[in-house]
């Protein structure tokens, strides 16, 4: 795959992702006619971009939903939600033609009449429902009849054809050589999608013949639009009617073929024309050769008395009346230049094609000659720096991160080395050099760490502008009426953060669209909106991000939940009457738990929440689920910004080191032995009011020794939040916050889930971290 292409991959999917969303707002507001030019000219650029190569189906579908949009955008047609129900399926069927080329390097073949369907759907919805077919019929029937319109400007085109030519298209067609006429009339907007009609047409295989017209009479000056192309072209070519179609095979809608008629080709006596045009020729030459003498009237009227005589003899007595028309002119204007021109239309030399020309434009006016003034500060706004966007690949910048977190390790390696320099060699001096150095050092790496972490940062948008559409098409088929409001796009984290959010999320939006809110008349019954309500928001607090998804739809029972819970045995009798609503709630994250009483292909099978909660554990982050029930429920997720270098608590027990990541301590207390008390065979203790349970790292680790109390008799603990709950972690003692680099264990230590990986100290030794949330599960 060259560059050219992935870059237009990687356009077209950033195109299409502001186009669903674009066509979702035009929905609610269908008379915003700024968001309607607006979606016009990224469908404009995303067609050229097509036409760089060669995928016709998808040209053609991306064309025939332009043309939609452009009745939509003139106010010939009111923007429904039919007409977005089909502009959406023309975006889906470009996302499937760009998954093929990104995976196979080319349009699937299978996608053909997918896409003539398609752009036949989107032409009867532009209120031109045979359009498409019809230019099926013309390349399947080469007899297809044209529309009277159109064969009355090709016959008026054709008589202005050089009479030597029209003699040797019959000639031709005599020895059964068809010729085909071809009209070509590019759209008014092709310049914008970098198109060049007039080389289209030039190169036309076979071309024996072509006139450029206007395709619409030309404007005044003040109101001409030079960047829109008002040209028609019209040639007579001797291909074939499949190589017509292959050369025109983005444009199909555009051209118009047919057969030249009879009338265009004439087998007469090729040596009476040859010496009646000669004579005409003759008197041109003898016209042109006055040009610089006086004008002279007699003159004029006796080359054109010459000329009518030659073609009354050839039999083209209908041109005699143009004729005498640019003679009256002529002898009113003082010069032969009307017949000349009338000359070269109708005789030219014998074999050549003529070009009937379209008139140049007038020069463009002069440029003011008054400077513009400065804007405030004394710069002209063309010195203005402008904001300039570089795209780099995911890779490039995931090799920066994996160097900075080298850096790290190599930074945090420093203070070791000035302690070995002062307490083993006596080096006080040079311990002093080393820590000043790791200032500086540690200053520049968090500056580079920090600018490179910002290279990676993208806006939650990214995952947002999936649930527009998702929400509308879900709630559609579930007969709901919803609302979605998305709040805090521009909320930034780490990139790999934001896309793994994609799957759990849309499990949520799914879990609240089916199960949360009601039916209309439901709500309307409960004293509601018919309407619901549903936020999709993200915020970010300190080191994390928040991500909240909140509903008024129905709620969760906890008696309901309970219940369930209890016939599908995921709890016993003890716990069911031990429960209390917010953990019963909270029950809905078991695997295999759901409320739904049939399985559909959007949820009841049990896996969605559990997935949900499995996904954001792997990103090291929080699920917090609140409810009301018959008000609505609210489901956050908080995640770390970053998950390229984690803050770790080092802490000592059994004589090793390990590492607990920072996310989830809440404090760090010693805990005196006499307040530990035991309740149900179980250790505890009362902090800041509240019963925290006591585990002890030694026990869950297996290591067979106490754990270690200090002078005092107090034993070392570290408060966690899990799932919601506070933990105590008994431990020997605490040695400090430190930032690493957290690497995945393989091999058959990736099986150890107490661990959530490895990392490497500033001393050369490994630090095992551990993973709280499977540890104490």
């Amino acid at each position: 795959m060259n560059a050219v292409l992935q870059q237009f991959l990687l356009e077209s999917r950033e195109a299409l992702e502001g186009i669903a969303g674009s066509l979702l707002s035009l929905e609610r507001n269908p008379h915003d006619a700024a968001l309607m030019d607006q979606l016009f000219r990224v469908v404009h650029t995303l067609k050229g971009n097509c036409g760089l190569f060669d995928f016709p189906e998808m040209f053609r579908v991306i064309h025939a939903a332009e043309d939609l949009m452009s009745e939509v955008r003139e106010g010939r047609l009111s923007y429904r939600q039919d007409t977005a129900d089909a502009l959406l399926d023309a975006m889906d069927f470009v996302s499937l033609q760009l998954d093929d080329i990104d995976s196979l390097g080319a349009p699937g073949a299978s996608h053909a009449g997918a896409a003539a369907a398609l752009a036949a759907r989107l032409r009867a919805l532009a209120g031109e429902p045979g359009r498409e077919q019809a230019a099926a019929d013309t390349r399947l029937q080469p007899e297809a009849p044209a529309a009277d319109g159109q064969t009355q400007r090709m016959r008026a085109a054709l008589e202005l054809a050089p009479h030597a030519l029209r003699l040797e298209w019959g000639r031709a067609t005599a020895a059964g050589q068809p010729l085909l006429w071809v009209e070509y009339a590019p759209e008014a907007e092709c310049f914008f999608k970098g198109e060049d009609p007039l080389y289209q047409a030039m190169q036309l295989p076979g071309l024996a013949w072509r006139r450029v017209a206007p395709a619409e009479a030309w404007p005044t000056l003040a109101e001409l639009d030079p960047y829109r192309c008002n040209l028609l072209f019209q040639m007579v070519t001797a291909a074939s009617r499949a190589e017509v179609e292959e050369h025109f095979r983005y444009v199909p809608e555009q051209v118009w073929i047919a057969e030249l008629p009879a009338c265009a080709a004439q087998a007469e006596d090729a040596q009476l024309i040859a010496d009646a045009l000669a004579i005409v020729q003759g008197q041109g030459d003898a016209l042109w050769l006055d040009a610089g003498a006086p004008f002279v009237p007699g003159r004029l009227q006796a080359a054109v008395a010459a000329i009518r005589g030659c073609m009354r003899a050839i039999g083209r007595t209908a041109l005699l009346a143009e004729l005498d028309a640019c003679a009256a002119e002529a002898l009113q204007l003082g010069t032969a230049a009307p017949v000349l021109a009338w000359i070269e239309r109708h005789a030219g030399h014998a074999g050549a094609a003529v070009q009937q020309a379209v008139p140049p434009l007038p020069p463009p006016l002069p440029a003011p000659v008054a400077e513009a003034a400065e804007p405030a500060g004394g710069r002209r706004a063309e010195d203005q720096p402008a904001s300039r966007v570089l795209k780099v690949e995911q890779a490039k910048v995931d090799r920066l991160m994996n160097l900075i977190g080298e850096m790290v390790v190599a930074r945090n390696g420093l203070p070791y080395l000035a302690a070995r320099a002062e307490d083993e060699f006596g080096v006080r001096e040079l311990a002093r050099e080393i820590k000043s150095q790791h200032a500086v050092i540690k200053r520049i790496v968090d500056e580079m760490q920090d600018a490179i972490m910002q290279v990676r940062m993208t806006p939650v948008s990214f995952v947002f502008q999936r649930f527009p559409r998702l929400v509308r098409d879900i709630a559609k088929r579930l007969g709901k009426e919803v609302e979605l409001a998305l709040e805090g796009e521009a909320t930034e984290a780490d990139k790999n953060i934001i896309e793994a959010l994609a799957d759990p999320l849309v499990h949520i939006v799914r879990n609240a669209l089916d199960h949360g809110l009601e039916l209309p008349a439901e709500r309307i019954a409960a004293g509601k909106p018919a309407c619901g309500r549903l936020v999709i928001g993200a915020r970010q607090e300190a080191d994390r991000v928040l991500i909240e998804v909140t509903d008024d739809g129905l709620g969760i029972d906890p008696q309901a939940i309970k219940r369930k819970a209890y016939e599908k045995g995921l709890i016993d009798e003890t716990a069911l009457e031990r429960l209390s609503d917010e953990e019963a709630v909270n029950l809905v994250f078991l695997p295999g738990f759901s409320t739904a009483e049939q399985v559909s292909d959007l949820s009841g099978r049990g896996v969605g929440m559990d997935a949900v909660r499995a996904a954001v554990d792997k990103l090291g982050g929080n699920v917090i689920l609140d409810s009301r029930p018959g008000k609505g429920a609210r489901l956050q997720l908080s995640l770390p910004l970053s998950m390229a270098v984690t803050s770790v608590m080092m802490i000592e027990s059994a004589g090793a080191r390990y590492g607990v990541p920072m996310d989830a301590v809440v404090e760090t207390v010693r805990i005196p032995a006499a307040a530990v008390h035991t309740i149900k065979n179980r250790q505890a203790a009362v902090l800041r009011g509240r019963i925290v349970p006591l585990r002890s790292l030694n026990e869950l680790l297996a290591l067979d020794r106490p754990q270690r109390r200090n002078e005092q008799d107090e034993i070392a603990t570290l408060v966690l939040r899990l799932h919601g709950q506070y933990v105590g972690l008994t431990i020997d003692n605490f040695c400090g916050v430190v930032e690493v680099i957290l690497k995945p264990m393989g091999g058959i230590l990736g099986s150890l889930s107490a661990y959530a990986g490895s990392a490497l100290l500033g001393d050369g030794s490994v630090l095992m971290v551990i993973n709280p949330k499977e540890l104490l599960q």
